[in-house]
């Protein structure tokens, strides 16, 4: 029989944040339960959610975000659950859970994802902001402290979190719903149209490209602030690209099947925001693309260059534009790049592997919590 642990993300099942509940795909000896202030969606079959709200005290929601308030009503619904373990997705969702931790007596492991280690606005001390002025307690009391890369460890320890508390976890793709299909001469692109994506980088170096794109469809799904902006120097450009905005998550593999390239040009924005690990690498390359992108980031720790895509420097149209000609020039090349992209994908970064060492690294808190106890 499963043993449940709780899984606290503020806002559950964001549509952005499917990555959260798909890597608990695998376990076999645990079970999830989401508890958090807001369910967004509909959480999967599988998986059960407890909206907080209700079962605050007089203060509500403000006095357990603001004053790590926990009601009697809220602790007792919690531990009918039986859990072993709180585990927190993203830096500010695990202050609101450090109290909670606290009351139920639980150890608490915390994901860092991204923006959430390297944002100025989180990095930076204030009293005002719930994650700032608890961040040291979280880091003193977490029993694990899990980043999603290299970088963002590296981030973390360069801000003052413990480096004995963490242990890298990359993320995983599925290789059930990921896999190449016949490959078309498409180049795409995927993600939200803000600053943190370059995807203005993108659009500069397509503009260089021009005519030598001929004999290639471009296609950028997604949608976002930069949007209108950028969709305008595309036309002025003279260049023909789809433009096709959000499409359904259960679609996008189709996307990735057909397409030959890549491109994920990321870069550090000037709030502080980058990446972690960003799982759209990870669905291309299981996909057979070759991955144009960036040295940014944990870009590196899953796209080597000249063997699965090409890097270039954050912000280096003229870099990113020469690596799409050389891509473009030389199909055989690009599609072996793609081919060895699948392969390094299924070995280490398979969603059933990395769901399974997941939960080996809960397991292995709960066990040592509980002879500590």
């Amino acid at each position: 029989m499963k043993r449940q642990f709780l899984v606290f993300a503020d806002k559950m099942f964001a549509p952005s944040e499917g990555f959260i509940h798909q890597s608990y795909k695998a376990f076999d000896k645990l079970q999830p339960v989401f508890v958090g202030s807001v369910l967004r969606t509909l959480p999967p079959s599988w998986i059960r959610a407890i909206t907080l709200n209700p079962l605050h005290g007089v203060l509500g929601e403000t006095g357990f975000k603001q004053l790590g308030l926990v009601s009697e009503q809220l602790k007792e619904r919690l531990l009918q659950e039986k859990p072993i373990l709180i585990h927190a997705h993203f830096g500010k969702s695990s202050a609101y859970a450090l109290p909670l931790a606290r009351a139920l007596g639980l150890p608490l492991v915390v994901t860092y994802h991204g923006g959430d280690a390297t944002k100025k606005a989180n990095t930076r001390d204030s009293k005002l902001r719930i994650y700032n002025r608890r961040r040291k307690q979280l880091w003193d009391e977490a029993a694990l402290i899990l980043p999603v890369s290299d970088f963002i460890r590296g981030e973390l320890a360069a801000a003052g979190c413990p480096p004995e508390k963490m242990i890298v976890h990359h993320n995983g793709a599925d290789p059930s719903r990921f896999k190449p299909a016949e490959k078309q001469k498409l180049i795409l692109f995927a993600g939200r149209w803000v600053e943190k994506k370059g995807v203005d980088t993108l659009v500069a170096a397509l503009a260089r490209l021009g005519p030598k794109l001929d004999g290639w469809r471009v296609r950028m799904v997604g949608d976002g602030p930069l949007k209108s902006r950028l969709a305008g120097r595309l036309q002025e450009a003279g260049l023909n690209v789809e433009l096709p905005g959000w499409i359904p998550a259960e679609t996008m593999p189709g996307q990735f099947a057909e397409a030959m390239i890549h491109c994920v040009p990321s870069r550090r924005a000037a709030s502080g925001d980058a990446e972690g690990l960003p799982i759209v690498c990870l669905e291309a390359m299981l996909s057979g693309c070759a991955v144009a992108a960036t040295h940014h980031a944990g870009i590196p720790e899953c796209v080597q260059d000249g063997v699965t895509g090409l890097l270039v420097a954050e912000n280096d149209d003229a870099a990113l534009a020469d690596r799409l000609e050389r891509m473009t020039s030389d199909v055989a090349g690009t599609l072996a790049m793609g081919a060895a992209g699948r392969e390094l994908a299924l070995k280490d970064f398979n969603l059933d592997t990395q769901s399974s060492r997941l939960q080996d690294h809960l397991l292995h808190v709960a066990v040592k919590s509980q002879l500590a106890g």
